[in-house]
């Protein structure tokens, strides 16, 4: 038996002292207020972790492109379409004055 890293020799060590100094009525006491102990202390650390991940997941988007890079390349992406439309009319000029005769 390998409980927290001891074993079950040590294990009964512990509680023999225990029960050696708190006595048998405080026995049950002093277990209850260990577990709440130890239930309090696995808060903190999910906290702790929580904290620390949350943390760690800002750092990685204030790495990620900024609003204004995101914007200029919308605005590259916009006047290229433009230049491509401007390109197709020089290319094909009289194409469009067939389609609105067409029309």
């Amino acid at each position: 038996m390998n409980f927290f890293g001891v074993g079950g020799f040590e294990f009964l060590l512990i509680l023999f002292v225990a029960l050696f100094f708190l006595g048998p009525k405080n026995l049950i006491f002093g277990i209850r207020k260990m577990r709440l102990f130890y239930t309090q202390l696995k808060k903190q650390r999910d906290e702790l972790i929580s904290i620390v991940t949350e943390a760690v997941e800002i750092e990685e988007l204030k790495k990620l492109d900024s609003l204004d890079d995101i914007k200029n390349d919308i605005k590259n992406i916009e006047s290229s379409t433009k230049l491509d439309q401007i390109i197709d009319e020089v290319n094909d000029p009289f194409d469009k004055k067939n389609r609105e005769k067409q029309s």
